[in-house]
């Protein structure tokens, strides 16, 4: 008894396209469905990273629907309006400009722990000045005020 038929003709392996195209396209919608959540995730802005303080009285953010300015003081002390970087000079103006626009607009500070003392003091000055006296600082909750809860 043969195992291997010797009188059959040798074909040519083939990859079969129609497969590959299958395994692309799901890879695809996978892919394209993945990104869109990610995008959604983060509040502060992805362009400037920041390295926030912790506080026990931290809260979550971003529950309200109103007007909001955000500043964000990186460690180098550079200044950054809704993720564009701005002078300090040119801060009074812009937070007035959102003041006229909505009287009721909240200031939203981030400065890294390492950024001076003074910046963040002139920031709020400007603040205050410009006739915005609504401000919150972002903070992160510290593991040990967590754990005391």
């Amino acid at each position: 008894m043969r195992i291997f038929e010797m009188s059959q003709r040798h074909r040519t392996p083939q990859i079969r396209m129609i497969n590959l195209v299958d395994i692309l396209l799901n890879l695809l919608i996978f892919f394209i469905a993945s990104t869109t959540f990610r995008s959604a995730q983060t509040m502060m802005p992805t362009a400037v990273k920041v390295s926030l303080p912790e506080a026990k009285s931290a809260e979550e953010i971003g529950k309200e629907k109103i007007a909001r300015v955000v500043i964000t003081v990186t460690p180098d002390a550079r200044i950054f309006l809704d993720k564009e970087q701005i002078g300090l000079i040119n801060l009074q103006s812009a937070l007035r400009a959102a003041k006229d626009k909505d009287p009721d607009v909240l200031v939203e500070l981030s400065a890294d722990k390492n950024a001076s003392y003074g910046t963040v003091v002139s920031i709020v000055d400007a603040a205050r000045v410009a006739g915005i006296h609504n401000i919150t600082a972002f903070t992160q909750r510290s593991v040990t005020g967590a754990a005391q809860k």
